[in-house]
């Protein structure tokens, strides 16, 4: 009866566990504020105002541009200014040891509390448990180095453009009238 209770105060205490809040991705939209998520020589992913995509090496960033360094052989880095710049992405990836973590308990655990619950030596519980939980962990250490995301951390402030209304007089010989347009 006692490792009946054992794996449930166990099984308690795992469920227990702080689960640590998610956090949302800080997006910069300027290059000054920009300059705390990014660091030279990191590689990024550049749209432009155009919509093309450059892949390049970050090479420098000042408070108006940015140079990208798109090919390692190439001569001298793209400068590209804050205004031609639409939005900017890298690849992020969680940290290698919370993968490894969850996955050697996620393995071990199961078998700790089947093994204390079945009477079996603590010795054995323990070796059988390990060798499951190093499975668990290779298996988090894969998908955490596997698991790339790509997110944006620069975009662009959307300026809208003023509402105006152009009106201006036409004339010919057959009459007069006037010309209204709406831009928006």
């Amino acid at each position: 009866m006692t490792h009946v209770r054992c794996a449930r105060y166990l099984a308690l205490l795992v469920a227990m566990l702080p689960v640590r809040p998610a956090s949302a991705q800080q997006v910069a939209t300027s290059f000054d504020e920009l300059r705390r998520l990014v660091t030279p020589g990191e590689t990024i992913y550049v749209t432009d105002a155009r919509g093309a995509i450059s892949k390049g090496r970050l090479a420098g960033l000042s408070a108006g541009s940015l140079r990208l360094q798109v090919d390692r052989d190439a001569g001298a880095p793209v400068s590209l200014s804050e205004s031609d710049v639409n939005n900017i992405a890298v690849h992020r990836s969680d940290p290698l040891w919370n993968g490894m973590l969850i996955g050697f308990v996620s393995g071990a655990a199961p078998v700790a509390l089947i093994g204390a619950g079945a009477s079996a030596s603590a010795g054995e519980v323990a070796v059988v448990s390990a060798g499951y939980g190093c499975i668990g962990l290779l298996t988090g250490l894969l998908i955490d180095v596997l698991n790339k995301e790509k997110v944006p951390i620069y975009v662009h402030p959307h300026v809208p453009r003023p509402t105006r209304l152009h009106i201006s007089p036409v004339g010919s010989s057959s009459g007069a009238g006037v010309r209204v347009s709406l831009e928006f």
